[in-house]
């Protein structure tokens, strides 16, 4: 306890030091008034009895400090010295100190904001138990080639009853549906994920309140039950636990509330789709309604593929054990039913599926970042071995006077920590900054993107970041000053800049190389992927966005029956379309509109399909992209006619069928024949060709061109169509009001979603290369502005440190152009030699983006010219101003120095 409460009094000394002073001379004039006193009563005289008591304690300062060396240790003294004097140099250096915070807060900041993404998204824990038994059961389809398709439900029911390597399989697919509310003026269009019950157990996922789907719910005419997301529960219900229990109207039909399920119980939900060959896209980041799936071999026959599978091994069980074992059940199924004629199956991890598209493009700018931390950090180390150049007079007087080399590289040690803490800070507060900013413009498909923070492991990832870069920076001017010659930087004139030495210059230049081959590397990747964007952009997605808005709506099953004994003639959803459609036309500022079941872009589904007349040959086709569209969609959306006649107002449901198909069809399939007159069956019916369309994206715009046919929407009725229009002038957004009211008098409880601009849906569909790109740009630009200042600060000093040897050059005859020559030469080698090493590591590196590159190549030689002019021109003008400063050297003044 004594000794605790010894540290204890030296810690408060040293923190309130002036306190413990006027204490200790409080004690000591106490003591020497005893003294005195008791002298006075020896019979001494007063002054005498003073003087030998100031005798007793040996003297009054040496007391004093024998008394504070027992009281603190003195390390600590010296310590608080030297963070005091550390931080009257920056704060008497402002300009030096400010350039320094700011560059290494830019480093930091950058390389924690990126680092917090990247722990959000990859590192952070899986909601779900041992997340690397959970598989995705793809089938495929040898015919057609695909790996990743849905599944049926009958196949769904085979694989669960007859595995033994999956504990259990769960199927799911995405349903946004239709919600009303008490209290909201209008119905609300959500995002719902139809499940079998048994998802739930194959994830490890609990409700958070209420109960999960009992299995009895997920037969068909169980109990309509849903259970609501968390996050939709606070934002909808307030986060009301009453809300568990109660009945709400989902697509008008009556749903118990059963309960609520955490939020991160949907991850990887919209990865999954957006894997599939074919699957409805879904449309948010995260599901509001879980709904509760109930199919049955009648409403989900084994030739219809809506089901996402997901399954979790048994115990001993590995993928490839069940990549076998359901390869063998799909070869059964295949003898045992021709409708699965060609299919397979493929085993990939869930965690490939849900992290494997972002996790390149997310580890690609880790490293861009942590380039860029590099930069800085060679760009800090320049600054600090100037700035222990300008010192060095100062610390050979301070070392004269007998303080030791230990000492001084002590003093330096926490300048350089001061320093690099300043940094982190600044960096951390760019780096709340930043990440915000990222999350914002970051892709929603992302998985866990905006759950990015700067947590416990971020902030000590921070942490030791900035610890070692502070210990290496320490390091360099206390090694620099091990090599300081005494007797030299004493003898030299006050204000002249004292050399640290060949070997400070050759390190010196060696990291100005390093930093601009690190410079390259990095604009370099921002070039290919910039060049990449540009091409991205001006792909022709066949189609023309201008002034062209799209909404969509669905119509509920409950007021809309589809009957399928008398499909297609369908009439309360063709009376609505055709109702819809005629009304927005009205509208004014309307030029053309048209309605399609799937909006542009939408990789929508396929077919098989038969050539009538060719079977045999058709069962050897892959299927078809099939779009189902209204009259006047090629004038809305720009897509030329090249032959025939487009989809007209007379194909109804009650005309006889017909099609139309794209350029891309007639090259596949009609090579040498003309495909006008002659008939494509699909869904049981024959039906004619009448025209040729050119071709529009359907997989993104990187994607090539699919054949494609489109029937009309009245011969093919579905519940959910998109509203195509194009304005006559002006912003189409402008008519959002008056197609929303015209939607609204046709049918209060139908709700308008989706409305936005198409040009919009085409920008999103390059999101996620656009932020790749934006991101390592502004990485790249950073690091050429550090170069910069890099090749500055270095050109600076050797010219400061050289100012007399130019003066003596200039007054033996040379003349401004070649002192220009010489300085901005200096620049201009260590650049080029650190392009070159730059290009060359750019050039192996390159490899690395080829999944992440369109139409350019990765050693694409406009980009890497390109690179190599932007940094030598920066280098040039980084050299010439020092240059032109040499320039100013007095001829006179250097003679007069070196006599």
């Amino acid at each position: 306890m004594d000794r605790f409460r010894g540290l204890l009094v030296r810690f408060r000394s040293l923190w309130k030091r002036e306190a413990a002073e006027r204490d200790l001379d409080d004690e000591l004039r106490f003591h020497v008034a005893m003294e005195t006193e008791a002298g006075r009563a020896r019979g001494l005289a007063p002054d005498e009895a003073r003087r030998r008591a100031l005798l007793t304690f040996g003297g009054i300062e040496r007391f004093r400090e024998e008394t504070r060396d027992a009281d603190r240790p003195r390390w600590l003294d010296d310590a608080r010295a030297d963070l005091a004097h550390a931080w009257r140099l920056v704060l008497s250096r402002p300009g030096f100190s400010a350039a320094l915070v700011f560059t290494l807060g830019i480093g930091v900041g950058a390389n924690t904001a990126i680092f917090g993404i990247v722990n959000a998204v990859l590192l952070r824990p899986s909601p779900f138990p041992r997340p690397d038994r959970l598989v995705m059961i793809w089938e495929t389809d040898r015919k057609s080639g695909t790996r990743h398709e849905p599944a049926s439900w009958p196949d769904v029911v085979d694989f669960a009853e007859r595995s033994r390597t999956l504990q259990a399989i769960g199927a799911m697919t995405g349903r946004d549906v239709t919600l009303a509310r008490r209290g909201a003026s209008e119905p609300e269009r959500v995002t719902g994920l139809a499940i079998t019950p048994s998802v739930l157990a194959v994830l490890g996922v609990h409700v958070i309140a209420g109960r999960p789907f009992a299995a009895d719910e997920g037969r068909p005419g169980g109990q309509n039950v849903v259970l609501l997301g968390e996050q939709f529960w606070r934002t909808r219900f307030s986060a009301d636990p009453a809300i568990v229990g109660h009945t709400i109207l989902v697509d008008e039909r009556p749903a118990l509330v059963a309960g609520i399920l955490p939020e991160a119980a949907d991850l990887g939900v919209r990865q999954i789709h957006e894997r599939a060959d074919y699957a409805e896209t879904f449309s948010s980041a995260h599901v509001d309604v879980w709904l509760a799936l109930q199919p049955s071999v009648d409403s989900f026959p084994r030739e219809t593929h809506p089901f996402l599978t997901v399954g979790r091994l048994a115990p001993g069980a590995t993928p490839a054990a069940a990549q076998r074992e359901l390869s063998t059940i799909a070869a059964a199924l295949e003898r045992e039913y021709p409708v699965n004629a060609h299919r397979g199956v493929n085993i990939e991890s869930y965690g490939s599926v849900v992290f494997g598209a972002v996790r390149p493009a997310l580890l690609l700018l880790f490293g861009a970042v942590t380039l860029l931390l590099l930069v800085t950090c060679a760009n800090v180390a320049n600054l600090l071995l100037a700035r222990t150049a300008a010192r060095t007079r100062e610390v050979a007087v301070r070392m004269a006077l007998g303080a030791a080399r230990a000492r001084i590289a002590r003093q330096f040690l926490v300048e350089s920590l001061v320093y690099v803490v300043l940094g982190g800070v600044a960096g951390v507060v760019l780096a709340f900054a930043a990440l915000h900013g990222l999350v914002s413009l970051a892709p929603s498909d992302v998985p866990r993107v905006d759950t990015a923070s700067i947590d416990g492991r971020v902030a000590a990832y921070t942490a030791g970041t900035t610890l070692v870069i502070g210990i290496l920076f320490a390091a360099l001017p206390a090694l620099q000053m091990r090599r300081l010659d005494l007797h030299h930087a004493l003898k030299s004139h006050g204000g002249r800049l004292i050399s640290l030495g060949r070997s400070a210059r050759r390190f010196q230049a060696c990291v100005i190389v390093a930093e601009v081959a690190l410079t390259v590397m990095l604009v370099a990747g921002a070039g290919l992927l910039l060049r990449s964007l540009w091409r991205l952009s001006r792909v022709d997605p066949g189609f023309d966005t201008t002034r062209v808005l799209e909404a969509q709506y669905q119509l509920p099953s409950t007021r809309y029956p589809i009957d399928f004994k008398r499909f297609p003639d369908i009439p309360a959803i063709n009376a609505f379309h055709a109702r819809m459609l005629s009304a927005v036309r009205a509208i004014p500022g309307v030029a053309a509109a048209a309605l399609a079941a799937n909006p542009p872009l939408d990789p929508g589904f396929t077919n098989s399909f038969t050539i009538v007349g060719r079977e045999a040959e058709s069962a050897h086709f892959p299927e078809i992209r099939t779009r189902f569209v209204s009259p006047g969609y090629l004038e809305t959306l720009g897509v030329p006619l090249l032959g025939g006649r487009a989809i007209a107002e007379s194909d109804d449901a009650h005309s006889p069928n017909v099609i139309v198909i794209n350029r891309a069809a007639a090259r596949r399939y009609f090579a040498t024949t003309d495909p006008i007159g002659q008939s494509i069956a699909f869904w049981g019916a024959a039906r004619r060709i009448v025209g040729i369309i050119g071709d529009e994206k359907f997989r993104g715009v990187d994607a090539p061109s699919d054949p494609a046919v489109y029937a009309p929407i009245a011969q093919a009725p579905l519940q959910q169509a998109t509203i195509l229009v194009r304005a006559s002038r002006g912003d189409a957004m402008a008519l959002a009001p008056d197609i929303r009211a015209e939607v609204r008098a046709l049918d209060p409880q139908v709700a308008l979603f989706g409305v936005e601009p198409l040009a919009l849906s085409v920008r999103s569909s390059i999101a996620k290369p656009r932020f790749d790109a934006v991101l390592l740009a502004a990485f790249g630009a950073v690091a050429i502005l550090l170069a910069v200042i890099g090749v500055y600060g270095v050109l600076s000093y050797t010219v400061t440190e050289r100012m007399p040897e130019l003066g003596v050059r200039m007054a033996l005859g040379a003349n401004r152009w070649n002192v220009i020559r010489l300085v901005a030469g200096t620049g201009v080698g260590l650049a080029a030699l650190g392009v070159a090493l730059g290009m060359g590591a750019a050039y192996a590196g390159s490899r690395l983006l080829r999944s992440m590159v369109f139409g350019v190549s990765t050693t694409d030689p406009v980009t890497f010219v390109g690179v190599i002019l932007i940094v030598m021109l920066t280098a040039l003008a980084a050299s010439l101003a020092p240059a032109l400063r040499a320039t100013r050297a007095d001829p006179m003044q250097a003679l007069r120095a070196e006599s």
